[in-house]
């Protein structure tokens, strides 16, 4: 019997390990880059001091990177999975969905703020070239609909959204809505007055739910 627990303890030690060793990874790498300016540093900064940096082989960097821009790319899951969370903790508050999300979209739009727009445009070109090359965890592959999902399903279990679309569908297209607004404001030209990105991503989650609620009230059974 302790044989057969023993399987999925260590399996599960080795998943944790792999996830620290490749947040370790992001960390490092984006250290480096910020020290040496994301415009150049993604492309000057060498896998082997990236290893060095998180104290690992370069062996190790690439069983779990293909590729720099892999790197982008677990940094915006691991900040999706932190709105999650956040998405949790706003349930645990009951609060409304209005105000849920206008809580979210307030934090994503800091978050992606704090980034560097050139970082914010490599990760989109990784995204968007179809290639992932880096092979997570499904549980820690997060998207932005992780957190949508959740509150879109406890409107609908509280009857202040319509059952007719599922909340997947609603936090697929919510998603979509920030991704687009996120995307803007990576490649807004410099020259012109700044986006207060926070504001933009609330009005977009506040017309969504306004469409929303105008939905036939009719249960679709999808859920």
């Amino acid at each position: 019997m302790a044989e057969r627990r023993s399987g999925p303890k260590r399996s599960l030690l080795v998943q944790e390990r792999s996830r620290d060793t490749r947040r370790g990874i992001v960390r490092a790498a984006l250290e480096l880059w910020a020290q040496r300016g994301y415009e150049t540093g993604i492309d000057e900064t060498t896998a082997e001091e990236i290893a060095a940096r998180a104290g690992i082989s370069k062996a190790t960097f690439y069983f779990h990177f293909a590729r720099k821009e892999d790197i982008l790319l677990e940094a915006g899951w691991l900040t999706a999975r932190v709105i999650y969370e956040d998405a949790l903790r706003e349930l645990e508050a009951n609060r409304t969905v209005d105000a849920a999300l206008s809580e979210l979209m307030a934090r994503i739009g800091r978050r992606v703020e704090k980034a560097p727009r050139t970082a914010v445009r490599r990760m989109l070109r990784a995204q968007n070239s179809g290639s992932v090359c880096v092979q997570p965890d499904e549980e820690e592959r997060f998207g932005f609909d992780h957190a949508f999902s959740i509150v879109f399903a406890r409107a609908q279990e509280t009857g202040d959204l319509p059952m007719s679309v599922t909340a997947r569908s609603l936090a697929l297209m919510l998603s979509s809505l920030v991704m687009d607004a996120i995307r803007d404001w990576a490649l807004a030209d410099p020259a012109e007055p700044p986006v207060d990105l926070s504001a933009v991503l609330r009005e977009r989650a506040a017309l969504m739910l306004a469409g929303a609620r105008h939905l036939p009230m009719a249960e679709s059974g999808l859920r």
